[in-house]
């Protein structure tokens, strides 16, 4: 994908997530199902956290109820977003946030390494294979040595009920040939209406991605929704291990 067209779906979830900030962020108030299934697999000891596309801080929110006491930090590309996030999380706990393009090379210099990384719900808005491959390699080279990687993508393709939010992307004037196959705009209508740009990541995708950054896939499961399997966790590690 050309920059100039994923240029043009960032635009439009910028749009859509500063426009629905409030509304998304009141819809994730309790921790998605699948984040308990998670607890089992995390890095023995592990004191840091990076949460790559944070949102809201939900999944930060969860580990705090956990128990966790370590280094949180966020990163996300709606400012509006990390301000809900620093507000709902902890005051006693030691986070901080920074705004970033996650489909830009380079997004998570600067940060050092960590020893989980969560990216939960957020590598289906990178537009372009290119660009969701090297954020994932990215987030490995940012793993501290025995450190974990926690992944998650929408499996939306698998619901008839999500289907139904599909629209046609002359919608939001855009040109679907500049797009790639797996590219969908869907709709938001919950406390405003809205339109997204997600793509479809299933099993083999995600494996073929991690394979190409040099990570190792420990386990995965569905979860989440009405449906109980509407997300894909994916839990890896370096592959060297």
């Amino acid at each position: 994908m050309d920059d100039m067209s994923a240029e043009k779906l960032l635009e439009l979830n910028r749009r859509f997530y500063n426009k629905l900030a409030d509304p998304f962020a009141d819809s994730r108030h309790q921790p998605a199902p699948g984040f308990s299934r998670l607890l089992a697999y995390l890095p023995e000891g592990y004191d840091s956290v990076l949460d790559v596309g944070c949102g809201e801080g939900r999944f930060g929110r969860f580990l705090a109820e956990e128990g966790f006491d370590g280094a949180y930090r966020g990163i996300d590309f709606s400012e509006k977003l990390l301000v809900a996030a620093a507000a709902r999380l902890p005051a006693d706990l030691d986070s901080a946030f920074r705004v970033r393009n996650l489909a830009a090379e380079g997004a998570l210099d600067g940060l050092g390494r960590f020893s989980l990384i969560a990216c939960l719900a957020v590598l289906q808005h990178v537009p372009g294979r290119e660009r969701r491959a090297r954020l994932l390699r990215e987030m490995g080279e940012h793993l501290q040595p025995e450190g974990r990687l926690f992944l998650s993508t929408w499996q939306f393709l698998d619901s008839p009920r999500q289907r139904e939010k599909i629209v046609p992307w002359e919608e939001a004037g855009l040109d679907p040939a500049v797009l790639e196959p797996d590219d969908y705009l869907l709709t938001w209508r919950s406390g405003g209406f809205g339109l997204r740009y997600v793509v479809y990541i299933n099993a083999a995708e995600t494996e073929r991605l991690a394979t190409e950054a040099g990570l190792r896939i420990v386990d995965s499961f569905r979860a989440d929704g009405r449906e109980g399997d509407l997300n894909l966790y994916t839990v890896l590690e370096a592959a060297s291990l």
